[in-house]
């Protein structure tokens, strides 16, 4: 089964997960703190398309545990299973991409 686009993203879940980093603003600090620390700390700097795709994955990789490390606790049950599965599908390439472009 093929998934549709939400839109302009790859599906719902990272349209919805872009939503909340831009709009929640405790979500907003620490993305843009996680942005900061691609660039600043690891020593990334945007000007050839490998460093891009490295800053794009470093940041990717920092986006799926926040978003992992901020899901509730939940006993194992349907709504975890939801949760989780959710968190699976969203696209962190595609909003990392979005974010350091911006």
């Amino acid at each position: 089964m093929q998934k549709l686009k939400y839109n302009g993203w790859t599906n719902y879940e990272t349209w919805n997960f872009k939503l909340w980093a831009d709009n929640d603003e405790p979500t907003y600090k620490k993305v843009q703190s996680l942005i900061k620390e691609v660039l600043n700390t690891r020593g990334v700097t945007i000007c050839s398309k490998s460093k891009t795709d490295l800053a794009v994955a470093l940041l990717s990789h920092s986006l799926r545990e926040l978003a992992h490390n901020e899901a509730p606790e939940l006993k194992a049950n349907f709504y975890s299973d939801v949760i989780m599965t959710s968190i699976k599908e969203v696209n962190f390439d595609e909003i990392a991409k979005s974010l350091l472009e911006d």
